[in-house]
């Protein structure tokens, strides 16, 4: 078993100066990678791999808020408050698990059959990494990216933002940027915006009749993007999809005293 888990505290990554003399959060990157094999001898194998960006834990309360964020958002509900190294090990441990409790049978059924493998659909793969995209109008935007693969014609991936607001670390939601009852409307500058800078033969043919808000957005100078990941809104070949609605038209629907596109 090849295994390594490494925090690189001197590669610490400032996030930005932030306004009203706070301390700048600071990130560290904490990597993964693991190879198991299905049983002892098997050329079929769970390959995982993490690299994520994270804060300095120990500086304030704000760079707490944050890493429980990332943490549930990378590694789910059953992760929330574990340190980061302990979430990586429970989600590996629980991946390699599922791969022999999915595959042991089954490739033992494989061998009494003279089928020694290797197996395409029993060679699994996880990566998942987490890093900062950026500060705007004091809200520090990050992005996680997820990929799996356990059999099939192909993998499967995936990409989340957050975005936090700097003065408290507070992880900011739908609820909290937009105003009550914005989704409407804004479902329909989405779909206004859906093919923006495609040409015809690019164009994006939906699965559904609408576009609605769906809490996966990043914020910027330019405007709100809301990504939309494969089959979420259209088929698997047209990937994973971003939709960006311009501040000006935008600004209408946020929330009274969420400022981002005002002079």
């Amino acid at each position: 078993m090849r295994k390594s888990l490494t925090i690189l505290a001197l590669a610490i990554i400032a996030a930005g100066i932030v306004s009203c003399g706070r301390k700048p959060v600071t990130f560290a990157p904490v990597t993964y990678s693991n190879a198991v094999s299905l049983e002892e001898g098997s050329a079929d194998s769970i390959t995982i791999s993490v690299n994520v960006e994270y804060p300095d834990t120990d500086a304030d309360k704000r760079s707490e808020n944050i890493t429980g964020a990332i943490t549930e958002a990378l590694f789910g509900d059953a992760c929330t408050g574990m340190k980061p190294e302990d979430a990586i090990k429970a989600w590996a441990d629980s991946l390699v698990s599922e791969y022999r409790e999915s595959n042991l049978e089954i490739l033992d059924m494989l061998r009494k059959n003279g089928d020694k493998g290797p197996h395409m659909s029993m060679n699994w793969g996880f990566d998942k990494s987490g890093k900062q995209t950026g500060i705007y109008r004091d809200i520090l935007g990050y992005t996680v990216v997820s990929y799996s693969f356990t059999g099939g014609a192909h993998g499967g991936m995936s990409e989340f933002h957050l975005n936090f607001d700097l003065s408290t670390g507070k992880l900011l939601k739908q609820e909290d940027v937009f105003a009550d009852g914005f989704e409407k409307q804004t479902g329909k500058l989405l779909m206004k915006h859906l093919n923006d800078g495609r040409s015809p033969e690019e164009e994006i043919s939906l699965l559904t009749d609408t576009i609605e808000p769906n809490g996966n957005f990043s914020i910027g100078e330019n405007g709100v993007t809301f990504t939309y990941n494969q089959y979420e809104i259209a088929a698997y070949s047209f990937g994973i999809i971003d939709i960006l609605i311009p501040a000006d038209e935008i600004r209408p629907y946020l929330k009274t005293g969420m400022n981002l596109y005002d002079d």
